[in-house]
């Protein structure tokens, strides 16, 4: 089972870590919509330490951001996207702008 569903809207949370993470930088505190499931596989962080076969097991998730959102100073169209992936332990439930 899943914690998130394709459409949620979900934020990067924004830690630090000294060991290896796939999770970039600048991706961290930005928030993006999940456009798709991937398998579960072990984490990045036990991956790196060669614990291939005993190592912790997540979902994984594609999730696709707006540039314009990722770099403030983004020049190109508001439309560009990019599309990263991340285990489930670095995504959290977007909070919603009040209306």
């Amino acid at each position: 089972m899943t914690r998130f569903e394709i459409g949620d809207r979900v934020t990067v949370r924004d830690a630090t870590t000294l060991f290896h993470t796939r999770t970039q930088a600048y991706t961290r505190g930005c928030t993006g919509v999940v456009v798709e499931h991937r398998p579960d596989w072990i984490i990045p962080e036990d991956e790196a330490w060669g614990r291939d076969r005993d190592g912790r097991t997540e979902p994984f998730y594609v999730v696709r951001f707006r540039q314009s959102e990722l770099w403030s100073d983004y020049t190109g169209f508001e439309i560009d996207t990019l599309e990263t992936e991340f285990s489930e332990r670095w995504l959290e439930p977007a909070e919603e702008a009040a209306t």
